[in-house]
């Protein structure tokens, strides 16, 4: 057997793990390739071939001109300019990377300000939703859940994978072999609320899907998760370093269509999202868990994610269309970049507000008027009231209580919508509470000195603050 003979290449335009492990693949295509190592680090790839068999750089680049790599035998590219850079000590500014910046900003301006004046027609206050309801209204329920608030977090989640996935699949010719990761993401999303929607109804009263901290918690990893993908879109450098991804001889066997993982991966990611605490979903599932019966819990998530599956169908449309432009892909990561930035600020700062900690929030929150301590009922419990209408909770009585006497609030659900429907005060409730059309009464115990916030689930209901002396 001969020996085999070793050449380095340089590669213009690696900019992800996934880089290393698509022209790996490509180059292991080429005959006499017997390995390759890619490096994002060094931007190269060492071959190792037989023979004479070594890859022309030619007909490399030819194939790979469809993904923007570029191959030669001296590092002489020249990289893109970034738009901010430290030159003999001092911040420059790049105008034309700027100028695309600002633009990207613009649309994505107004892409939020049509979120945002979606979310004020509160038309989820036309969806009634109880025990008693039609299999249809649930479907009714995730199709709003879809274009809501909720979108921050599922649909904010799914604009930062599509880039990733379109760098694995840049080199299928075909539309639909570069759709499949979206389809399986939709798909393991519906079967898995089907299933796990069916295994709640089954479990009954025994499962807790309420816990504060630890969906808290769930949503903040996520959103750094999306944080570190939104940068990597906009093309901010350093936050390449953070190499989001297993280590290399696992993406090799990820990255191959032929094995489980490869295949299946973003049907596993869709398939976690029936964890992630959206109030809607929230609400499905807990009619799903007092349902009792398998089938019913099943429909009725069932139900639920396909009402979802059109407006995040609609995302997943946007990313294949852009990105298999060209001259658009760019633009597109940049303004979806940007979009996925503003979800991970929106989602983080709710979820400081449910763990009753300081957030952008407070900076909106007028000063409550001093009305004293609130009052007694007939068996000396003290009493704070609120009403629950539209997105808002509105205090009825004085905020503060006094440490260490039992203690009830008294909430008045008028109409409620979205993930306000589940109340939060983190340190002065144990866990999410649900609330039930009409009055709801929730013991507050013996509560500590300390001032608490009062919202929803998702922490997007402006807080109330509870003072506790």
């Amino acid at each position: 057997m001969s020996k085999l003979k070793e050449c380095v290449l340089y590669v213009d335009g690696m900019h992800c793990a996934a880089c290393e492990v698509l022209i790996e693949k490509k180059l292991l295509e080429q005959s006499g390739v017997e390995s390759v190592d890619a490096s994002l680090k060094g931007a190269k790839v060492t071959v190792h071939y037989s023979g004479d068999k070594k890859p022309s750089l030619q007909r490399l680049n030819k194939e790979f001109a469809g993904s923007g790599y570029v191959f030669s035998e001296q590092k002489s590219f020249s990289k893109r300019q970034s738009l901010i850079s430290i030159k003999n000590g001092k911040l420059v500014l790049d105008k034309a990377s700027f100028y695309g910046f600002s633009r990207a900003i613009l649309l994505a301006a107004i892409i939020l300000a049509a979120f945002f004046i979606f979310e004020s027609l509160h038309i989820g206050q036309f969806v009634s939703i109880d025990a008693s309801s039609s299999l249809p209204a649930f479907f009714v329920l995730g199709l709003v859940a879809g274009i809501s608030s909720c979108a921050a977090l599922i649909g904010g989640l799914l604009l930062s994978m599509t880039k990733q996935w379109h760098e694995i699949y840049a080199q299928a010719d075909a539309r639909t072999e570069r759709s499949k990761p979206h389809i399986m993401f939709h798909l393991g999303r519906i079967v898995s609320f089907a299933l796990l929607g069916g295994l709640l109804g089954l479990a009954g009263e025994t499962i807790s899907l309420s816990n504060t901290v630890v969906f808290s918690l769930l949503t903040i990893l996520v959103s750094l998760v999306m944080l570190i993908l939104a940068l990597q879109m906009i093309g901010v450098e350093w936050a390449h370093k953070f190499r989001l991804t297993t280590p290399k001889f696992l993406s090799r066997f990820v990255a191959d269509e032929t094995n489980f993982q490869g295949r299946y991966m973003p049907a596993v990611i869709g398939a976690l999202t029936f964890i992630l605490p959206c109030g809607f979903t929230l609400t499905a599932q807990t009619i799903a868990l007092a349902s009792g019966s398998f089938l019913q819990g099943s429909l009725i998530m069932l139900f639920f994610a396909l009402g979802t599956f059109i407006p995040l169908m609609g995302i997943s449309l946007g990313g294949l269309i852009f990105n298999s432009k060209k001259s658009l892909s760019h633009k597109f990561n940049l303004v979806a970049g940007i979009l996925v930035l503003f979800f991970v600020v929106y989602n983080i700062n709710g979820q400081l507000n449910v763990l009753g900690l300081p957030s952008l929030s407070d900076l909106m929150t007028t000063s409550q008027q001093d009305q004293g301590v609130a009052g007694n009922d007939e068996d000396g419990v003290q009493i704070i009231s609120i009403t629950a209408q539209g997105f808002e909770y509105t205090p009825t009585s004085s905020l503060t209580i006094k440490a260490g006497l039992p203690a009830k609030l008294i909430v008045d659900n008028q109409g409620i919508q979205g993930c306000g429907a589940f109340i939060a005060a983190n340190g002065l409730i144990d866990d999410f509470v649900a609330l039930k059309k009409g009055i709801n009464e929730i013991d507050l115990g013996l509560p500590a000195k300390g001032s608490y916030k009062l919202t929803c689930s998702m922490g997007m209901v402006k807080p109330l603050t509870i003072n506790v002396i």
